[in-house]
């Protein structure tokens, strides 16, 4: 689906963009039909809602064929490495023009931000051909989808424009200033609280937002702003509820990859592939190229014998399907595109480990999760513990039973501390995009990055702050209403 919106990301003030998604959906382009008619039939309107979830499926947030997916991303905690993607993260030493994910990130989150915008002004032309339930429920949605990428910018940038309306021409946004964190967050805890009330509380099934899509997303902003009273209330009130319909998966792997990802009880929230009509090159780019691996630091960080470690990483020695001569992941008889890691580790987690050499041909059609029932729990967890109830059963209890399900079975804990909480939630979540935001919010990766070796010469990683630089193509433009985060200004 191709849909022509006015959209603040590029220029700052109107400009025409198009989003696309794969050809399952409407091959339609909104520029080429009736603006005044397209609104008024329930299979534009659905359209109009699909194409706003389209705005994840970019690398950014997912993946795309030929491109580097988004679980590259985890380069940019003390988790990986990379040998291509998101280098100058990874070293240190980034600034307003190093472009790359620092000026996609902006783009594709603004560009996300225009279609829902969009879509809200719009879909209520047609609101006598749904139910006030259904009106409430795709509003509900568009709003979860606002505040998921309003969320990414104020946590990589601070200080963001907020957009509420679609940008025009001559209405100013060529000189509005950057919107205070506080007054953007506080739009977004209205947005996500409209979004828990009206969205349907059952499983996660098809790709579209439900309550506990919306409840996880909250918990998140509320541990960004250490309110973790709040977050406590919010997230023990639902998982003890009795009628959450969310629970841990028996088959840790199959989260990431395969047949049981489908109507999978722990996801929570994912962006949906489905080949060879929609596809992306995940294995190709993780399996077969390695361009993301382990570091010595993540390895370090599980406990003896955690089977966890076989189902996120290959180590040598491990079987693997890319060597055709003694059937290992080791260099001698490797058919892949990429050598061993010299950290002699490589991602397993989200890889089909069926497929042999992937190349360009491959087609894979992983979901990539961005919220599952696992996360909540370790989120009530710390939340509990920070706010002074870690004594409590129930907290502790949610972390062992992360712990000990079916096919992990690790010791239980006796306690609760600040280290065991957040050792927990990164072996358990590693690799899924998590662990930058987890060490930015506990305001530890100034410590942890420098920690990492990242090539065979020994050279150490540097971190550069907690945000990211505006990229310099907005500073360009808004250089006589902004100032530069520190310390680019």
């Amino acid at each position: 689906m191709k849909h022509k919106i006015i959209l603040f990301a590029a220029s700052l003030f109107a400009a025409a963009s198009m989003i696309s998604c794969s050809d399952y959906l409407d091959k339609q382009p909104l520029d080429g039909v009736n603006s005044a008619t397209y609104w008024t039939t329930r299979k534009n309107v659905e359209k109009g809602l699909t194409g706003v979830y389209a705005s994840f499926r970019v690398s950014t947030f997912s993946g795309l064929p030929g491109g580097a997916p988004c679980v590259d991303q985890e380069v940019w905690s003390d988790n990986a490495i990379s040998g291509s993607n998101h280098k100058d993260i990874m070293q240190g030493g980034i600034n307003p023009s190093t472009g790359g994910v620092i000026n996609d990130m902006w783009v594709n989150c603004y560009k996300g931000i225009a279609a829902a915008n969009y879509f809200l002004e719009h879909f209520e032309e047609a609101s006598d051909l749904f139910t006030e339930e259904e009106m409430n429920k795709m509003r509900a949605e568009v709003l979860f989808i606002r505040t998921y990428f309003y969320n990414e910018l104020v946590v990589h940038y601070g200080d963001v424009p907020l957009m509420l309306h679609t940008a025009k021409l001559g209405d100013g946004y060529d000189s509005m200033p950057r919107t205070p964190r506080t007054e953007v967050v506080e739009q977004m805890m209205e947005d996500i609280d409209y979004a828990i009330k009206w969205l349907p509380d059952v499983a996660y099934t098809d790709g579209h937002a439900v309550q506990g899509s919306a409840i996880m997303l909250k918990c998140r902003i509320l541990l960004n702003d250490h309110k973790y009273a709040e977050a406590a209330k919010l997230a023990g009130d639902y998982i003890h509820s009795g009628v959450c319909p969310f629970s841990l998966s028996d088959d840790y792997a199959g989260i990431f990859c395969g047949r049981s990802q489908i109507n999978n009880p722990e996801i929570m929230f994912s962006i949906q592939f489905a080949a060879p009509d929609d596809y992306h090159s995940l294995d190709q780019m993780v399996a077969s190229r390695m361009n993301v691996y382990p570091s010595f630091n993540l390895r370090e960080a599980y406990e003896d014998g955690d089977p966890r470690i076989k189902m996120t990483m290959f180590e040598r020695g491990d079987p693997w399907i890319n060597n055709d001569k003694t059937g290992r992941f080791e260099e001698d008889g490797n058919r892949a595109e990429g050598q061993i890691p010299f950290t002699g580790m490589a991602f397993k987690k989200y890889v089909d480990t069926t497929v042999f050499a992937p190349n360009g041909a491959t087609q894979s059609e992983q979901h990539f999760v961005k919220m599952r029932f696992a996360d909540l729990l370790l989120m009530y967890a710390e939340a509990m513990f920070e706010s002074g109830h870690g004594s409590d059963p129930k907290a502790l209890k949610a972390l062992n039973d992360v712990r000990q399900r079916p096919g992990v079975e690790m010791p239980a804990k006796s306690e609760l501390t600040r280290e065991i909480i957040r050792n927990e939630r990164r072996v358990e979540l590693a690799f899924e995009g998590i662990r930058f935001y987890d060490i930015i919010r506990w305001d530890i990766a100034k410590d942890v990055i420098p920690t990492v070796q990242y090539n065979k010469g020994g050279n150490m990683r540097k971190f550069d702050g907690n945000l990211w630089p505006v990229p310099q193509s907005q500073m360009d433009i808004m250089r006589d209403y902004w100032q530069q985060n520190a310390p680019w200004n």
